[in-house]
């Protein structure tokens, strides 16, 4: 995969400035402030790592805390999504989910949704995490995941019960998810 565009010291500072400036408009509710000041501080190392490697990593940290906060929507009008953990476990053991930012615009916007997300204990060994679902760039990818999670739950494939419940479950939720993302419009 070809390295993104490097963005010029210029263009790295005046989108730092623009997102400082957001990150105090006091019109602004805390959460869409806080993404204003996280991509501030990732452009803000990508300009003094300007050059070297780390560089490209910085700039998708901004990049998604900047997508994070251009689609970040007041708490009554929030969309969210809970996964299963069969399928959390699944992506994680075969190397699915993006662990680090890598300036990769569609990874690095999933592994901002997923590190967002809250983990809900549902007793010893059941969980479930619900993450945002507003970035609808997070969720076409999480997406493509869920059919691969189903495709590895075909019966050739001899998949526990619970890994096809986790597959029907996190089915229908995208589904309810895309037409309440479709009813929003």
């Amino acid at each position: 995969m070809p390295q993104p565009k490097q963005p010029t010291a210029e263009e790295i500072e005046a989108a730092r400035d623009r997102h400082r400036a957001a990150a105090a408009d006091a019109n602004l509710g805390p959460a869409a402030r806080r993404h204003h000041e996280h991509a501030a501080c990732g452009y803000d190392w990508a300009l003094r790592a300007l050059g070297t490697s780390s560089a490209i990593q910085h700039l998708g940290y901004a990049r998604a805390y900047a997508e994070q906060a251009a689609q970040h929507a007041p708490a009554t009008t929030r969309l969210t999504l809970t996964l299963p953990a069969a399928f959390c476990r699944w992506a994680d053991e075969n190397g699915r989910t993006p662990q680090h930012f890598t300036g990769d615009e569609t990874a690095d916007r999933l592994r901002l949704a997923l590190q967002n997300g809250t983990k809900h204990q549902i007793d010893a060994s059941t969980w479930t995490l619900t993450i945002p679902g507003h970035d609808p760039v997070a969720m076409q990818q999480l997406t493509a995941l869920a059919d691969e999670f189903a495709d590895h739950c075909h019966p050739d494939n001899h998949p526990t019960s619970i890994e096809v419940r986790a597959s029907i479950t996190l089915s229908n939720a995208l589904k309810n998810l895309a037409e309440r993302h479709l009813a929003a419009k």
